[in-house]
C-alpha cells in the first residue's frame, strides 16, 4: 500500500500516503513518502479536489514542491493557511501575479503578503497592488525587514553616476574621480587573497532527518496524544472552524412546538454583531463553512466578495437559492452568478425568481422566459420593475401563445 501497488483512484491514494507517511514503521513511512514524491503531477492534480482533507493539501505543498501543483493548490479554497504561505514563499513571478489576482485567498489568508514580500521572484509592481488591496480592506499585515535585494538597489541609487548622458563637457575634466590616479584605482579593486585551501575529506554525511521537514504536524497519533500543546498545527476537520463559535456552523435543531419569537430576535442579533465585529477574511471562512443563519446574514455583506463566497459555498440548498435569486437587494455580482450556474438554473423557482429580478442579466432573462408556466409568464408580463424589455418580450410570447 505504501508502494502505491494497490489499484485506487489518485484521491483515495493520495489519503492513504498521507497517512502511511507518518506510520510508526519507519519503513512503511519512508515507502510512503518516496510513492508521494515519485507520483505523476497529472496524478496528483486528479486526486485533489475543493473537497481534499485540507492537511492532505498542506501535506502535498510541504512535500510536492511544484509549479503547477502549488497554482492548483492556490485555486482551491479549502487549502489552509500555511499551505498557501508556503506556496507564496517560493512561487515564482507568474504564480506571484495570479496570487496577487486571487483576492479571496488574499483576504481569507492576508499572511501571503508576508511571504511575497520576502520573495524575490514577486515584483514590486505586484507587491503594491496587493499592499492597496489589502490596506482598502483593512487587512495589511506588518512586515519586518527589507525586501530581498532591497539594499543593493539602495546602494546602486546612492552611486555617483558616472557615464552622465548629458551636461555640460567640460564638467569631466574637473571631476575628482577621473583625475585619480591608475595605480589607485587597481589597489582599490584588487581581489582580496583567496581563503587557504581545505584538505577533501570525502563526501559530506548529512543526517537523515535533516533532508525532510518535521513530519509531527502530520502525525494523528501524536496531533492526538499532544492536544495541549499543539501550536499552530491543530488537527481538525478544518484548522479555520477553530475562529468560529457552534452557533454559526452548525446547523440548529428543529424545534418542536412553538417558537419563542423574542429568543430568536435576540439569537439573530447576536449573530450579526459577531459577525459585524469579523474581518473580511473570516468572513469569507465563514461563507464557505457557515450554517444557514450565518448565509442569510452574510448574503448581504456590502463587501461582494462576501456575498459572493456566500454563493460559491457549495452550501446553498434550493429554498435558500430560490430566495436569494429574488432578492433585489443583492449585489448584482451575487445575482449574476447565481443565474450562471447551471445547476441552480436547472429548478424552476429559480428561474421565475431571477426573471423577475431586475439585476439579473438581461441575455438570461430572455432565455429563461421561454420555460415559464403560463402564470407565471402572465405575472411577468405585468411586472413594472423588471427592465422593458423583459415584461415587453413576456406580453408578446404570452399573447403567441395563449391567445390565439
Amino acid at each position: 500500500m505504501a508502494k502505491g501497488l494497490i489499484p485506487c483512484t489518485a484521491d483515495v491514494q493520495l489519503a492513504l500516503l498521507y497517512v502511511l507517511a507518518v506510520d510508526k514503521d519507519r519503513v512503511v513511512a519512508k515507502a510512503a513518502r518516496a510513492t508521494m514524491k515519485a507520483m505523476p503531477v497529472p496524478q496528483v492534480l486528479s486526486g485533489i479536489t475543493q473537497s481534499t482533507f485540507p492537511k492532505v493539501l498542506e501535506f502535498i505543498a510541504q512535500f510536492r514542491p511544484d509549479a503547477e501543483l502549488d497554482a492548483r493548490l492556490l485555486q482551491l479554497r479549502s487549502t489552509p493557511d500555511r499551505a498557501a504561505e508556503l506556496v507564496a514563499a517560493r512561487a515564482d513571478k507568474e504564480l506571484c501575479e495570479a496570487l496577487v489576482r486571487n483576492q479571496e485567498r488574499l483576504l481569507m489568508t492576508p499572511s501571503v503578503y508576508v511571504h511575497l514580500h520576502a520573495n524575490e521572484n514577486c515584483t514590486d509592481d505586484a507587491l503594491q497592488d496587493a499592499e492597496s488591496f489589502l490596506r482598502m480592506h483593512d487587512s495589511l499585515p506588518a512586515v519586518e525587514g527589507k525586501r530581498p535585494g532591497a539594499e543593493a538597489k539602495e546602494v546602486a541609487a546612492a552611486e555617483p553616476q558616472k557615464n552622465k548622458p548629458a551636461g555640460n563637457p567640460l564638467d569631466d575634466l574637473f571631476d575628482d574621480e577621473s583625475t585619480e590616479p591608475a595605480e589607485d584605482l587597481a589597489a582599490e579593486v584588487a581581489p582580496e587573497p583567496a581563503p587557504p585551501a581545505v584538505p577533501d575529506s570525502g563526501p559530506e554525511t548529512v543526517p537523515e532527518a535533516a533532508n525532510e521537514p518535521d513530519l509531527d504536524m502530520f502525525n494523528l497519533d501524536k496531533v492526538a496524544s499532544d492536544a495541549n500543546d499543539l501550536g499552530a498545527f491543530r488537527f481538525n476537520f478544518d484548522d479555520d472552524m477553530e475562529d468560529f463559535s457552534w452557533d454559526l456552523t452548525r446547523e440548529p435543531e428543529p424545534v418542536d412546538g412553538p417558537v419563542d419569537v423574542q429568543e430568536e430576535e435576540e439569537k439573530k442579533v447576536s449573530l450579526e454583531q459577531k459577525l459585524r465585529d469579523m474581518s473580511v477574511g473570516k468572513k469569507i471562512k465563514l461563507a464557505y463553512m457557515g450554517n444557514q443563519e450565518a448565509r442569510k446574514i452574510l448574503i448581504r455583506d456590502p463587501n461582494k466578495i462576501v456575498a459572493a463566497a456566500v454563493v460559491k459555498s457549495g452550501r446553498l440548498t434550493p429554498n435558500e437559492v430560490s430566495s436569494f435569486a429574488g432578492n433585489k437587494n443583492l449585489h448584482d455580482e451575487v445575482v449574476r452568478l447565481i443565474a450562471s450556474n447551471k445547476e441552480f438554473v436547472r429548478k424552476y423557482p429559480v428561474q421565475v425568481a431571477l426573471v423577475n429580478n431586475p439585476k439579473c442579466p438581461l441575455p438570461v432573462a430572455l432565455k429563461l422566459m421561454q420555460n415559464l408556466q403560463k402564470r407565471d409568464l402572465q405575472q411577468l408580463a405585468n411586472n413594472k420593475n423588471v427592465p422593458s424589455a423583459i415584461f415587453g418580450t413576456a406580453m408578446k410570447m404570452f399573447k403567441a401563445k395563449y391567445r390565439k
